[in-house]
């Protein structure tokens, strides 16, 4: 594949769409094994033409290869990078690239982009869009959205993923940092799933979309302290938590009751699953990801090394502030006549209990009638 998607073939791109819809309608298993494990597959009796001109896929011998996985929800297709690409391997590592676009895992981007508490005739705000996904399923009912990131390559595919679903009139893409491309504007919903993983203090060791500092909030605190004056009066906001704290709370919650204390919201955060240990998650990471991954390559976050001195001072810096366990949950703030902070648990069924120790399960390694069943989960959110 070039470098990123040209957009200037509109026609093109849109025509994408009904092969992508043809394959998955035809022939799941093929489409699984194309866009989500990432195989060489032989396909034929479907026109595969317009995304071979697109280049979302590419000729190998007489199987078709994946530049690209195009994940499928609710007759809608999203193209993103894999998480990690089988044909990306040097000295037994699978290898990031700093600029790459998050991929879509089914319990993160899906599960947001399907639960967003967006109303009819909303304008919204997709920050840290990434792929779109988020933007491109607000639109179903907003009446205008505006999506923004900081990466070069995210707004690229973002674009080619607007036209791709036909959604020009409705979603307009804009790169920036958090609030500085929409300047004074403002929304009825601010909502996003941006970086918010905590790892050694080495940004230019990390991706782009994974960076979030010795407590992974150093995205999330800019957001707190700029959000508010970008809200309508009964404007919302909405994000994914996948947050460190102690076993009560996250610690986002401590800095939003200090920076939000006087204002007018209720916040809540809905739990998705227990906090777990963080310690143990780190090192069930460690061990699956990097030192012991099941007869696969290593895939770590990393795109360069940690050294020991980087991870022990990580380590002393999560004991020093007692961050002992991570919590997954949804944060969303409502306006109220006061400020007020809430914690609840989801009645939905867990679906995915596991899901902060579920990363070393990546579409690559789940079998077809496992991925079959993730996503039917998916629609059903």
């Amino acid at each position: 594949m070039s470098k990123w998607f040209n957009l200037n073939n509109k026609e093109l791109i849109k025509s994408c769409k009904p092969a992508l819809k043809e394959l998955f309608q035809k022939s799941k298993k093929k489409y699984i094994e194309l866009f989500l494990q990432e195989k060489d597959t032989e396909i034929k009796g479907i026109n595969l033409d317009p995304l071979l001109k697109t280049e979302i896929i590419k000729r190998v011998g007489n199987k078709f290869r994946a530049n690209v996985q195009v994940f499928p929800l609710s007759g809608k297709f999203v193209c993103t990078d894999f998480i990690f690409s089988i044909h990306r391997i040097k000295n037994s590592r699978f290898i990031r690239r700093i600029n790459d676009v998050w991929a879509i895992l089914p319990y993160e981007s899906a599960y947001i982009a399907k639960k967003a508490i967006v109303n009819e005739k909303d304008f919204v705000l997709d920050l840290a869009t990434g792929s779109g996904i988020i933007a491109i399923f607000c639109a179903d009912k907003a009446k205008k959205v505006i999506a923004t990131d900081i990466n070069p390559k995210a707004v690229n595919y973002a674009k080619f993923n607007v036209i791709l679903n036909d959604l020009e009139d409705k979603i307009e893409v804009r790169e920036g940092n958090l609030f500085e491309p929409v300047n004074d504007l403002k929304f009825d919903l601010i909502i996003w799933n941006g970086p918010t993983v905590a790892v050694p203090k080495t940004p230019e060791k990390y991706p782009i979309y994974a960076y979030g500092g010795l407590d992974g909030l150093d995205f999330t605190r800019k957001f707190i302290k700029q959000s508010p004056k970008h809200l309508q009066k009964k404007g919302r906001i909405q994000w994914l938590e996948f947050g460190i704290g102690n076993v009560n709370r996250p610690e986002i919650l401590k800095i939003i009751e200090k920076e939000w204390q006087n204002l007018n919201f209720k916040v809540l955060f809905e739990r998705r699953v227990k906090p777990a240990d963080l310690f143990r998650v780190i090192n069930y990471h460690d061990e699956r990801m990097e030192e012991n991954p099941l007869n696969r390559p290593s895939f770590p976050l990393w795109i360069k090394p940690i050294n020991k001195e980087e991870e022990q001072n990580w380590h002393n810096f999560l004991k020093k502030n007692n961050f002992t366990h991570i919590h997954s949950g949804v944060i969303k703030v409502y306006p109220n006549t006061h400020f007020e902070i809430k914690i609840a648990s989801l009645e939905e069924k867990e679906s995915f209990k596991r899901m902060l120790y579920f990363l070393p399960n990546d579409w690559h390694f789940l079998g077809y009638k496992r991925i079959l069943q993730i996503l039917k989960i998916c629609e059903n959110y």
